[in-house]
């Protein structure tokens, strides 16, 4: 073996054959030898590894045996070193040992247990389920659901450069919050409807579904100069004035006495007076979000784009891995927000908005 130790041939009970490592020899690297696991993902990642076309020697140890790879591969100018981690680490080791490899250059991918998870996270790694002789490896999917493949397809995957970083998505779905308020203004005191996006169901260039949630920190949104609403208003304020809801306002800049500053706020539509965000926002409103279904086309924040996926061409091309950086408000605005992708879909989630007549119909004489 790499470290000195004669090893021992077998076969495991697929049909592979390996080397094994006596389980009682003084060794350093390998106290205690190493497990029947850990020796068959080996040989099956480097199988695997053959088969792609990438050469592969196991347990290959660094001149001066700084490291030792459990699997390294190589293609022309390209290295990796693939790590199987079943026994327990923690993420301190985990970095250490990344560390080692990418100051030499070469690049690090880790297969680890589910003992590891946690760990693992602060490197690049999938984990290993299933049972002996009949593993999965679970890669990364952009919506929190990991895309779950034998150990042959996923190291083809992730050696063809098939693990991205960046989602490319279409917006097909988004869901506005609205609430329907009194105008002010005395003179006027006609019902309103105040409206804001809030989120994006999206598919994925390779594919993938899912949703886009915007959570934003408390008053995050107020008196801003710009907003993502201005950005799709044309698109929207036409949808919210054929539902059963009062006229929608209309967005405008106007200088405030109360807040003392500009802003773009939402203003009447009857007597055009701005309405202000903290009564919106604050007070005893009822704000209530539907789904609208359809294509919406607005800038997406590049760090909400920044989603570590497998990233297959599924007859449009893999995702574009240079985002450009929105200029102007994009999804979500605001000072302080972040946002989770998840798999539920708003339309199975939210109802559409009401058609006229609608709301009517539901009142109780």
């Amino acid at each position: 073996m790499s470290c000195g130790q004669p090893g021992k041939p077998r076969i495991s009970k697929n049909g592979l054959k390996h080397f094994y490592h006596h389980g009682l020899a003084d060794c350093a690297l390998h106290p205690g030898g190493e497990s029947a696991d850990h020796l068959e993902m080996k040989s099956v990642v480097a199988a695997a590894a053959r088969e792609a076309g990438w050469e592969a020697v196991i347990e290959q140890a660094a001149p001066d045996r700084s490291w030792i790879a459990d699997v390294m591969v190589t293609r022309g100018t390209e290295k990796w070193a693939l790590e199987i981690q079943f026994s327990r680490q923690d993420a301190d080791e985990f970095r250490r040992r990344q560390e080692r490899y990418e100051a030499e250059g070469i690049r690090c991918f880790w297969l680890a247990a589910e003992v590891n998870r946690e760990a693992a996270a602060v490197v690049p790694s999938a984990m290993i389920g299933g049972e002996s002789g009949a593993r999965t490896i679970s890669l990364p999917g952009p919506f929190g659901s990991p895309v779950t493949a034998g150990p042959a397809d996923a190291v083809l995957n992730l050696l063809n450069h098939g693990i991205e970083q960046h989602i490319e998505p279409v917006v097909r779905a988004y869901s506005l919050e609205t609430a329907m308020v009194k105008c002010w203004r005395e003179s006027c005191k006609r019902w309103i409807t105040a409206w804001r996006l809030e989120n994006l169901q999206v598919e994925t260039r390779c594919g993938y579904t899912g949703s886009l949630v915007a959570v934003h920190h408390f008053d995050s949104r107020d008196f801003l100069v710009d907003r993502i609403e201005r950005v799709i208003a044309a698109r929207v304020m036409p949808i919210l004035k054929q539902a059963d809801l009062p006229a929608p306002m209309f967005l405008a800049t106007r200088f405030s006495k109360t807040a003392d500053r500009s802003y773009l706020g939402y203003c009447c539509p009857f007597c055009n007076s701005l309405q202000g965000d903290t009564p919106l926002n604050h007070a005893s409103v009822n704000w209530r979000s539907y789904v609208v279904e359809g294509w919406l086309p607005l800038p997406i924040s590049k760090g909400v784009l920044a989603r570590e996926h497998l990233c297959v061409d599924v007859g449009r091309g893999r995702c574009n891995q240079e985002p450009v950086t929105p200029q102007g408000p994009a999804f979500p605005d605001g000072n302080a927000h972040w946002v989770r992708a998840v798999t539920e879909l708003l339309g199975n989630e939210l109802p559409s908005l009401p058609r006229r007549g609608e709301r009517k119909a539901h009142i109780k004489p």
